[in-house]
């Protein structure tokens, strides 16, 4: 079951091919390409639960790169609940 990840993005020109990255990924989702880190999102998490605890992804690898190369994409949800709290648009 794929969970529809949003894929991280990485600035190639800050990128230094560490392989941090790689190392962190529980889910063996990060590989190292020639220019840098190649993202997947695989069917199945082979190494732990914690992708589906973050649906959106885990976003480890932006937090181990030294450079700050990698950004994971977030979604802000509103809880139904909550609505009434929120601003509305001008």
């Amino acid at each position: 079951m794929n969970r529809g990840c949003s894929l991280p993005q990485f600035d190639e020109t800050l990128c230094t091919r560490c392989g941090l990255c790689v190392e962190a990924c529980p889910c063996h989702a990060v590989t190292m390409g020639e220019h840098g880190p190649i993202f997947s999102c695989p069917e199945t998490c082979p190494g732990t639960d914690i992708c589906d605890e973050n649906v959106s992804g885990c976003n480890i690898c932006e937090e181990v790169c030294p450079t700050g190369a990698i950004t994971c994409a977030f979604e802000i949800v509103i809880a139904p609940d909550q609505e009434e709290n929120v601003l509305p648009k001008e």
